[in-house]
């Protein structure tokens, strides 16, 4: 078994005011936080994996597959893999869970090239 606290997980950040802790990454899968400052975005992308994900507090506006839905804290979701999507946050920023399958190799790496921040 592995395990690490989420404070203590290695942090890097994908894009401008998006932080991205990863909490566990396995054999199919790998579970991030996403702490998103106010009014910051992940840009229209897309990638092989499958995505859930959960925002827990705060909100903004999931994109997916040319649909967009006003997020909250409580609303789950999945997206399937090579769907494009992107999120911005709202005025409070946003905290996301998401897990992906097959794990984000890529995530691993840039963890691990530039280990943990405040």
């Amino acid at each position: 078994m592995e395990w690490r606290r989420i404070g203590e997980a290695p942090c890097f950040d994908p894009a401008e005011g998006v932080h991205l802790r990863l909490l566990a990454s396995g054999e199919r899968t790998t579970l991030v936080r996403f702490d998103i400052e106010p009014g910051a975005a992940v840009p229209l992308h897309s990638h092989p994996h499958e995505q859930a994900g959960v925002c827990v507090e705060g909100g903004g506006v999931l994109t997916s597959g040319g649909r967009s839905i006003d997020v909250e804290a409580g609303v789950a979701w999945v997206i399937p893999g090579e769907e494009e999507h992107g999120f911005r946050a709202g005025v409070e920023g946003a905290v996301i869970y998401e897990a992906f399958s097959p794990p984000r190799e890529d995530y691993v790496r840039a963890a691990g090239q530039r280990g943990s921040s405040p």
